[in-house]
């Protein structure tokens, strides 16, 4: 068995990688994996191991004064570990303020009808955008429109 003063502090170093978990969680949920609605309960479940694990580590950093002489390294990990855990949950929390988008239209879903101008001022509506051109009638009608939207303005 090791001695205390060669025994080394895995519990900040687990609540790191467990904190990078639960970051990983929240952006792993984008991907659209299966089970998706667990991936942000798994992510405070992360998160709250996380600080286990940093309690657990720094209880035995400063429990006494030469059991553990990692103590900066200790504390640095711990900071950066909390930092990605405030992160986390923060993540977690505001997504619930985000509203739903009810009537949002869905992939493959018909836009509603709109008008606006193009880079050169003419007014453009959607539906025009269906039309085939009108300076060639041989020329079939687009089957799709790719939106894009900008922030701001021309």
């Amino acid at each position: 068995m090791p001695d205390a003063e060669s025994r080394r502090n895995l519990d900040v170093w687990w609540g790191l990688l467990l904190a990078l978990a639960a970051l990983l969680c929240n952006v792993i949920f984008f991907v659209n994996p299966p089970l998706q609605r667990a991936i942000p309960w798994l992510s405070l479940l992360l998160a709250v191991s996380t600080l286990i694990f940093l309690g657990r580590g720094m209880k035995l950093a400063f429990a006494g004064p030469r059991v553990y002489p990692g103590k900066i390294l200790s504390s640095i990990v711990a900071a950066i570990s909390l930092l990605l855990v405030g992160l986390a949950l923060m993540v977690f929390f505001g997504a619930r303020a985000i509203p739903a988008a009810a009537l949002a239209p869905r992939v493959g879903q018909r836009a509603p009808d709109f008008t606006l101008t193009d880079t050169s001022g003419q007014r453009v509506s959607f539906d025009q955008l269906f039309a085939p051109a009108a300076d060639d009638p041989q020329a079939t009608a687009p089957k799709a429109v790719l939106l894009i939207f900008y922030r701001g303005y021309w």
